[in-house]
């Protein structure tokens, strides 16, 4: 029998993950816990979501783990009460990936000799994630990096799942807006653009 109904494809992943959304019932989890990382972790929290926050530096995810923050505008008094609370889970292992339901790629793109991005970090991000990519996620790319860096890189290696994007996952771009320690631009209140992989991902 077809899925196909007068109004379109059924999407039934896209529609869970929305209402999710909505009832803030799903998980967040951060990959990459710096100064773009660690206060999205804030803001999705204070929003009232639970979080994960994933990062290959233990010594992070120590500090976190004992309530201690390493960014300056971020309290180690609000760490604490999360990670004491269970709303916020530090950890360094990618396996629990499968965990969130929105994955947020938050990891460094620094400029290498010919001035282009390395995009070792983002390649090796995203086989952590298909590794563990399962139906009804939804993977943003935060870091910094040219356009196309979504479709070409990240993709590529996110469909070795034989998954489809945009109807058994999702996929967006939203480059990161952060301006360190500044109070008057947070996590919560600079404008934010996204873009999606396709019309169910944006």
């Amino acid at each position: 029998m077809s899925s196909q109904s007068e109004t379109g494809p059924s999407l039934p992943h896209a529609e869970q993950l929305a209402t999710a959304i909505r009832d803030k019932s799903c998980r967040v989890g951060v990959i990459g816990l710096g100064y773009v990382g660690l206060p999205l972790i804030r803001a999705f929290s204070q929003a009232g979501f639970a979080t994960m926050g994933f990062d290959v530096d233990d010594a992070k995810i120590a500090k976190l783990t004992a309530g201690q923050s390493y960014i300056r505008h971020i309290p180690s008094s609000w760490i604490e009460q999360l990670v004491q609370g269970g709303s916020f889970v530090p950890t360094s292992d990618m396996r629990r990936l499968s965990e969130a339901d929105v994955v947020l790629i938050c990891v460094p793109t620094p400029l290498n000799d010919s001035r282009d991005p390395d995009l070792s970090f983002v390649e090796a991000t995203a086989r952590h994630i298909a590794a563990a990519l399962r139906p009804g996620q939804l993977i943003v790319l935060e870091s910094t990096t040219y356009p196309g860096t979504t479709r070409d890189v990240v993709l590529p290696i996110l469909a070795e799942r034989n998954l489809n994007v945009g109807t058994d996952f999702f996929l967006a771009y939203s480059p990161e807006r952060e301006d360190p320690g500044n109070p008057s631009f947070t996590a919560n209140t600079i404008p934010k653009v996204v873009g999606g992989m396709d019309a169910t991902s944006g």
